[in-house]
């Protein structure tokens, strides 16, 4: 009996009974490859009956003719059947240790002539056995035959580890890939990053869909299962503990305050959220309410320039609230009250978003008046920059404009309003003036719009002819490509 190699190398089984070890000294060795097992499996020839078989007595299972085999599970090879000791799934290229089995009769001189024609009739022409011509012309239509005969589920239910199921599998966050538990329980004690992405593993959780999944599918394929033995093999070398995949989380005061979230975990009581500074009963922390006590300590911020009707308002019983976007805080909804645009302004004039600053002040840390009316919109000393469309080439040549006459982006935003005002500018949202209240976003994306009106008026004349003899763009303010800084200047 021979075991043929894709390298034309043949090795003789010369005893009944051959086990295929990975450690030297054995009957057929593969010391270099760790994913042999020890006692990977057994090929047995029955002298009398000359029927050959073989048992699987490995870890990572032995597959023959694209068919796998599980621990102690027996199949009866024949002539031509096509073995692996190491196949991967995924990249049959790299599959290592791949035999063809050949067993050597010795014919009788009545039937030599009978095989005589078959034998010549499958002699390649190459001069190699028949085995061998074979096995090459499988190999050669092997992504047919891969892609013939694997089960796309069982590859995605696959274990990279082991390359058997998963089993009692965990997912690695943030990157999700999933594996045994035991085997990744041998891994983490060496590394802790990803075993297939070396990604830095941040959490450990159990992957209850999967786990279901496998567990459906072993249903349908009993054939699969793994053994009793291995199954308890692996829970005793599952090192994962239940503190590893729930993690305790320590949550101050201080982080509920700060999260979003926190602030919609709404209770029974309305009051617990909507409570604000106007409620009847309203207690702020460190201060007395002014409304109860006649005391003249405020709950105002001092920057807020307040009118009396807003200072004496107090909340109905059953009264709305409005949460600012900004600071998420509740207040009176007074957006329906006549003339509440005189003494109530709650919402930016264009996305109609409720703030609060215009009202009685923001209270945000870093605010930077979340509600101001346009000419008195407060930016940042950085707001020139790709302010032109993110084009930078031509923010920088505004900004250079602007320091060589000493100007700001105040001075940008009173002229472009005088020239609003007369009509010389011309804005996309034909409703905005310099007293339109916008939020802060409006305020700055209205102010872009305005800063290239400015920088569409300013004179050839005035600018250095580097950037006059440049080419005009086809496309002009609608190119796609101006962000690019070789293609802007």
């Amino acid at each position: 009996m021979f075991l043929s190699t894709v390298l034309s190398k043949s090795i003789a089984l010369r005893t009944p009974n051959n086990i295929i070890l990975s450690w030297l000294g054995c009957d057929l060795s593969f010391p270099a490859n760790k994913l042999v097992s020890g006692e990977h499996c057994k090929i047995v020839q029955y002298e009398n009956s000359g029927m050959v078989w073989l048992e699987d007595m490995s870890t990572n299972g032995t597959v023959i003719n694209m068919s796998k085999l599980v621990k102690k599970q027996l199949h009866m090879v024949q002539n031509g059947d096509v073995i692996h000791f190491v196949y991967r799934k995924n990249e049959p290229e790299q599959s290592e240790c791949l035999f063809w089995l050949s067993t050597v009769t010795v014919p009788s001189q009545d039937n030599t002539d009978a095989m005589e024609p078959e034998r010549k009739r499958r002699k390649t022409t190459n001069g190699d056995g028949p085995a061998l011509g074979l096995l090459r012309d499988l190999l050669g239509r092997k992504a047919l035959a891969v892609e013939a005969k694997t089960d796309k589920m069982e590859d995605s239910l696959t274990c990279i580890i082991c390359q058997d199921l998963l089993h009692d599998c965990v997912s690695l966050q943030p990157c999700m890939h999933t594996f045994c538990s035991a085997c990744y329980s041998g891994w983490m004690e060496r590394s802790s990053l990803c075993p297939t992405c070396r990604c830095p593993v941040e959490r450990i959780r159990k992957n209850h869909i999967l786990n279901n999944l496998v567990e459906a599918y072993l249903i349908q394929h009993p054939e699969k299962c793994r053994s009793e033995e291995d199954l308890k093999g692996m829970d005793s070398r599952n090192k994962i503990t239940q503190d590893m995949l729930q993690p305790k989380v320590d949550r101050s005061l201080s982080d509920e305050e700060g999260s979003s979230d926190y602030l919609f975990e709404f209770s029974d009581n309305d009051s617990d959220w909507s409570d604000n500074r106007q409620c009847p009963g309203y207690r702020k922390e460190g201060a007395q309410d002014p409304f109860t006590t006649g005391s003249s300590v405020s709950v105002y911020p001092r920057s807020a320039t307040l009118l009396d009707p807003v200072q004496e308002y107090r909340c109905s019983p059953q009264g709305s609230h409005v949460i600012c976007s900004c600071c998420l805080q509740a207040m009176p909804d007074r957006r329906s009250e006549p003339g509440s645009q005189q003494h109530a302004v709650q919402q930016c004039g264009v996305c109609q978003r409720p703030f609060c600053h215009m009202y009685w002040g923001c209270e945000r840390i870093g605010c930077q008046g979340c509600l101001v009316r346009f000419s008195g919109v407060n930016l940042p000393n950085k707001c020139l920059d790709g302010v032109l469309n993110s084009n930078n080439y031509e923010s920088e040549i505004l900004q250079n404009y602007l320091s060589s006459r000493g100007m700001s982006w105040r001075d940008v935003l009173q002229q472009g309003l005088q020239a609003l005002e007369q009509g010389a500018f011309h804005l996309s949202d034909y409703r905005i003036s310099g007293s339109t209240v916008l939020c802060y976003c409006c305020g700055q994306r209205t102010f872009k719009e305005l800063a290239y009106r400015f920088r569409q008026n300013i004179p050839a004349s005035e600018l250095p002819a580097a950037v006059t003899a440049r080419p005009d763009c086809y496309w002009g303010r609608n190119c796609r490509t101006q962000v690019k800084a070789h293609h802007a200047v």
